[in-house]
């Protein structure tokens, strides 16, 4: 029983992981401007992403070192400033988003300037980094982030329908003169958004903090198939409320209020409140995430004690990171602006360090040294070639694209 309970808390850190500010800022835009035509970039998001967390778990639990120690030891400390700079960048704006999401859900709780309110949101999430226990991280954001599914509710009990004309924009979106960039920017946005490697970092260096071992390999497969698919059908039903109630009232999805209003039109003053409780969870999550992971990158590259559930004394320069990672990020969160903006340059940029966050787990996972018998057979390698070649692409066309599209 014991061990059904730590698989299905799992399952809901990898949920809660999925869709935070960015994702929900591409799903909810793709959804209000091309109704389900983008829906096909979320399952190749999310194909990518249940292959890719599984290998980076299977590499923790077989030879004990963390995704960022294998890179640093395998390809060399010179090589490995590369990703930790690049993901470093990317965190700290994901970071932000994050923190302008959970201080935007507090305010449709309570009515309060958002812009006044993220001096708190900055303030949980540090309390939660500095003082609570790994599992508290990893299980309680993640149950808060159960609200999600209540998005369903608002798809099947609201008073619009998915209907066959909606159901035709699978195939055939609607795309308008001009619009080209912005559909294509969206789905390398999407891409972005979900592959994150700040997930498989901290996937990995949770692996290490729970001390798993080959005896986990299957709670690792598990985990990484139902919890990663878990997480695409929140996305997807973003993808369908703001098809359903956004678009038609030709609203763009470019603000979180905007957003709220895919529940509020459904539910009303109930499904505003459902919003912005999950809105506070799924950003709380991602928040805990993009913070801890640029924190395990940095001591594990620097060869630094780290450790959530370590006191501080025990691991200063991991704390240390921690702090000035969330200084950083408050501070680019409020000469920003609107968190979803963020959200979408987040995106955009880590969709264009796909391939250097990504292109090390081709070799680490055939190295017999670090694997042994369990290194990638022929079928996941041809896939992991096709998402690195499809990472490639992505990063080709996406920053060109937040400038033809007009960001």
């Amino acid at each position: 029983m014991k061990k059904i309970l730590t698989v299905a808390l799992g399952i809901l850190t990898a949920t809660g992981g999925f869709i935070d500010a960015g994702a929900i800022a591409t799903s909810a835009a793709a959804g209000a401007q091309f109704g389900l035509g983008l829906v096909w970039a979320m399952l190749l998001a999310t194909f990518a992403v249940i292959l890719l967390v599984e290998m980076s778990g299977r590499l923790a639990a077989v030879s004990g070192k963390t995704y960022a120690d294998a890179i640093r030891e395998r390809f060399g400390f010179r090589f490995y400033l590369v990703p930790l700079t690049s993901e470093s960048i990317a965190n700290t704006l994901l970071l932000a988003a994050d923190l302008g999401g959970i201080a935007v859900a507090l305010s449709l709780l309570t009515g309060i300037s958002w812009h006044l309110l993220l001096p708190v949101a900055t303030l949980i999430v540090f309390a939660m980094v500095w003082r609570a226990p790994f599992k508290l991280i990893e299980n309680g954001p993640s149950l808060l982030g159960l609200l999600t599914l209540t998005f369903w509710i608002g798809i099947f009990v609201g008073p619009n329908k998915v209907d066959e004309e909606l159901l035709s924009t699978l195939t055939r979106p609607a795309i308008d003169s001009g619009e080209l960039a912005t559909y294509l920017f969206l789905a390398a946005g999407i891409l972005g958004a979900i592959i994150s490697p700040y997930l498989m970092f901290f996937y990995s260096s949770g692996a290490g903090e729970e001390r798993w071992s080959r005896r986990s390999l299957g709670e690792n497969r598990f985990t990484a198939v139902i919890g990663m698919t878990f997480g695409s059908t929140t996305a997807i039903a973003l993808i369908m409320l703001a098809a359903l109630y956004l678009a038609p009232n030709e609203i763009l999805g470019v603000t979180l209020p905007e957003i709220g209003l895919t529940m509020a039109q459904p539910l009303g003053k109930i499904g505003a409140t459902l919003f912005a409780s999950a809105l506070f969870a799924t950003c709380l999550g991602g928040a805990l995430e993009a913070s801890l992971s640029t924190s395990y990158n940095v001591s594990q590259g620097f060869g630094w004690e780290w450790g959530e559930d370590k006191a501080p004394a025990e691991a200063p320069r991991f704390n240390l990171a921690l702090i000035v990672m969330l200084l950083l990020a408050t501070g680019v969160a409020v000469v920003g602006g609107d968190p979803l903006a963020l959200a979408l340059i987040g995106s955009a940029f880590t969709a264009l360090i796909l391939p250097i966050s990504l292109s090390p787990f081709l070799v680490l996972m055939n190295d017999p040294a670090y694997l042994g018998d369990r290194v990638n057979g022929r079928l996941s390698n041809f896939a992991l070639i096709g998402i690195l070649a499809i990472a490639f692409v992505v990063a080709v066309v996406s920053m060109p694209l937040l400038i033809l599209s007009g960001g």
